[in-house]
């Protein structure tokens, strides 16, 4: 089972929070290039599939000054679009779901942000901060910017680490990171008469057992 704690990011300089920003375009950009070039070809008759879209824009700009594991998760988001809408479709002929409902992904705004998405390849633990992966067009844009560094929670020191997301929120006025954690699913013991513990109060506790995260389980990006 996956959980997740989310945090607030705090304590970067101007410049840290502004090459944030900056990648999270990066990052909305180039959804928008896999997006199109997926349509492109749903257009044509035929879907291009994840390896074919990552052929097609491994060289856009938007691609390489992203870290390149950061690029590939944003065109598996686009590919995991496609495949829903797909699904979707087979169950709405099968009269299991509106026609209504079903749309194909849509482009995001011009001037919005998209995550950062870190897989196991891109993420760097060190001295209790996740380096912020940045490629080598990046670095060359920014000499003066030094490595983006953000707390790493002491509570997930024993926990392995699968995801981290960046997120921009209010267009990305701030931002938080989400740490996803592997953890073994324990049985949940059966309770009866007055020792019952209800849904909510569960709930609760999971939630808040400690100040300044949430842990809760984790849904599909």
């Amino acid at each position: 089972m996956y959980l997740a704690q989310s945090n607030q990011i705090k304590g970067l300089d101007k410049s840290e929070y502004e090459a944030l920003r900056e990648m999270c375009r990066y990052a909305k950009n180039l959804y928008n290039v896999g997006l199109y070039s997926s349509q492109y070809f749903f257009a044509e008759g035929r879907y291009l599939r994840y390896e074919s879209t990552y052929r097609a824009v491994k060289d856009n700009e938007n691609y390489v000054l992203l870290q390149a594991g950061v690029s590939q998760q944003i065109l598996k988001v686009v590919d995991r679009s496609f495949r829903s809408f797909f699904n979707l479709l087979k169950k709405a002929k099968k009269g299991e779901y509106r026609f209504h409902d079903v749309r194909t992904p849509h482009y995001l705004e011009k001037d919005g942000y998209f995550p950062l998405i870190l897989s196991t390849n891109a993420i760097v633990i060190k001295d209790s901060y996740l380096q912020v992966p940045m490629s080598r067009a990046f670095q060359r844009l920014h000499p003066d910017l030094e490595r983006i560094k953000i707390p790493f929670p002491s509570r997930l020191d024993d926990k392995t680490i699968k995801e981290v997301r960046i997120l921009p929120i209010e267009k990305a006025r701030f931002f938080k990171v989400q740490f996803v954690y592997d953890v073994k699913e324990e049985p949940q013991p059966t309770w009866s008469g007055d020792k019952a513990l209800d849904k909510p109060q569960q709930s609760s506790a999971r939630l808040h057992d400690e100040v300044g995260a949430v842990h809760c389980k984790l849904l599909p990006y």
